[in-house]
């Protein structure tokens, strides 16, 4: 396993633990302690309403990638199901002409606008920002798996009378599937960038909890005094989309290594 890989695991691991890492509330205002340097009570000071910065950052960061990763799961889960039927359903020339049209608006516009269609939760902004990778997913899923069902191995499972349910399950998906995961990682990091500028719209449902979106619009006021409030959660959302980047790349060696010896 690579040290992207490495790494990433131990960003969502961290996001799993980080009630646990906070030190305090990150909702509550300590009145007089506005805008406090660093100290050994406040690890990385406090912002303009006396809140703790290191506790908004880690619940935050919670926040922003469990949205991300749920995301993520609505669109790799639904553009799975949509490139296979794209391929191999009954409504094939269906299926392409509603990927064709999703991919005509552009993804953050798509999920501006459902977003503002819905409640405001962390549901909803997941959901918004889902739907709008879907249309990218499905069309990668539709092309990795017509390049597998071409693969010398399939066709002679296709020869000897195999199903073609048996070929799309048994075989053509599964050879897909690296493809697949490693633009998986590249939804992720899109997801991220989504999620986080939606919240700092103030799309991201109730703005007082934390989030990294929402902490880099609130911070953006007093970035002259405390720069801290931006650079923090600025850096850790450029990390996190380029470790997701890098673990893209990271499959797509593996994928180009195992192409060249077959």
């Amino acid at each position: 396993m690579k040290l992207p890989v490495i790494a990433l695991l131990c960003l969502l691991f961290m996001m799993v633990i980080a009630p646990y890492l906070a030190t305090h509330d990150p909702i509550h205002a300590e009145s007089g302690h506005e805008l406090e340097s660093y100290s050994h009570e406040h690890w990385f000071g406090t912002d303009r309403l006396g809140r703790d910065v290191w506790s908004r950052f880690v619940v935050g960061g919670q926040r922003t990638l469990s949205s991300a990763l749920l995301a993520t799961l609505i669109a790799t889960g639904g553009g799975l199901l949509l490139g296979s039927l794209g391929n191999f359903g009954p409504l094939q020339s269906i299926i392409r002409l509603l990927i064709d049209a999703l991919l005509a608006f552009p993804a953050i516009l798509l999920a501006l606008v459902i977003r503002t269609l819905l409640e405001g939760n962390l549901l909803t902004l997941a959901l918004a920002v889902g739907v709008a990778n879907l249309a990218t997913y499905s069309r990668v899923t539709m092309d990795a798996l017509q390049v597998a069902q071409h693969q010398p191995y399939i066709e002679g499972a296709r020869s000897i009378g195999a199903s073609q349910w048996r070929l799309v399950t048994r075989h053509i998906i599964p050879a897909a599937l690296p493809t697949l995961a490693s633009f998986g990682a590249v939804v992720f990091a899109w997801s991220l960038l989504y999620a986080s500028a939606l919240a700092f719209l103030g799309l991201g449902g109730d703005p007082t909890q934390p989030d990294w979106g929402i902490m880099l619009q609130q911070g953006q006021g007093t970035i002259v005094q405390a720069p801290r409030l931006v650079i923090l959660p600025a850096s850790a959302l450029a990390l996190s989309v380029w470790l997701a980047y890098a673990v893209a790349d990271t499959y797509s060696i593996s994928i180009r290594k195992r192409s060249s010896r077959l």
